[in-house]
């Protein structure tokens, strides 16, 4: 029986650091709604039972974590590749391990050692230091399950006879990392078939047709509302322009007209004063003197 392979040393100095640099959310993991927090951890692949505490799922999401920023970055990319996994080159190890998540297994001849015992670590398979790669290989075929390779032959089958009816045979494309930018390339109807299922992905196939068509006619609906906003700016700029021309005009036509009612006021005050002041004060009226009776 192998014993469990030692894990590399980590620093004394930053025991979580590699989780919070692996974490892509700038909040802290007790900070996070246990809904959220439950979704991260089976992104990334843990088996979250029902009844986890808010503290349990924060101690395994973390160590999760630690353990992603252990794992050589190739050996991930290695996996990806094998499993046909839509990534770019430059992903991070957290997204790699999303992507690594989904996969539920296949021809482990084919992975590379360093992929075999980075996916053994993802999948909590224990292997020993001196174990070879088809000791590796047969441990993480025993952890799948028979229920779980009997369903991956048959969608396998049936993805393989589904490809050669709808695709013809042709030889299968060579792996292409994802571009840089947002553009995504697809998988093979025989993958996507033997990952999802039949339905799911002639599903898949649909949606990717259906998201590319979407996608032009959103761009062309943003590029129309784009020039429509630049008219309307435009509109009311010039509508601003006018307004403010318009208030400027008013208030020199209310100065003026203050102005020229001020001097006028003044004006009639000083003829009113001078007219006053030219004229002779009225005489006083003498009041009988009382006569006795």
């Amino acid at each position: 029986m192998s014993t469990p392979a030692a894990t590399p040393p980590q620093p004394a100095d930053a025991p979580h650091s590699a989780a919070r640099s692996a974490d892509p959310s700038a909040r802290a993991l007790g900070e996070m709604p246990i809904d959220e927090l439950r979704a991260y951890a089976e992104n990334l692949g843990l088996q979250v039972p029902a009844g986890c505490s808010r503290g349990d799922l924060v101690l395994r999401v973390s160590r999760r974590l630690e353990l992603i920023e252990r794992l050589d970055r190739d050996a991930l990319l290695d996996i990806c590749v094998w499993a046909h996994r839509p990534v770019r080159q430059s992903d991070p190890r957290p997204d790699l391990v999303r992507a690594i998540a989904a996969i539920e297994g296949g021809n482990y001849s084919r992975l590379s050692a360093r992929g075999l015992r980075a996916l053994a670590a993802l999948r909590s398979v224990p292997v020993g230091p001196n174990d070879t790669d088809a000791m590796v290989a047969d441990a993480l075929v025993r952890a799948e399950g028979l229920r779980q390779r009997l369903s991956r032959v048959r969608r396998a089958l049936v993805g393989a006879v589904l490809s050669r009816v709808i695709e013809g045979d042709a030889a299968p494309a060579e792996y292409q990392f994802l571009p840089e930018d947002d553009a995504a390339r697809r998988l093979s109807l025989k993958h996507e078939i033997e990952d999802r299922g039949v339905v799911g992905g002639i599903a898949s196939r649909l949606r990717g047709a259906a998201d590319d068509y979407l996608r032009s006619k959103l761009d062309e609906i943003e590029a129309r509302i784009d020039r429509k906003l630049d008219e309307i700016d435009r509109r009311l700029s010039e509508w601003r322009d006018r307004e403010v021309a318009n208030r400027l005009r008013i208030l020199r036509i209310t100065l003026v007209a203050s102005v020229l009612f001020a001097l006028l006021s003044l004006g009639y005050h000083v003829v009113v004063r001078r007219w006053m002041g030219a004229q002779p004060p009225p005489p006083i009226a003498a009041t009988p003197p009382d006569t006795p009776r």
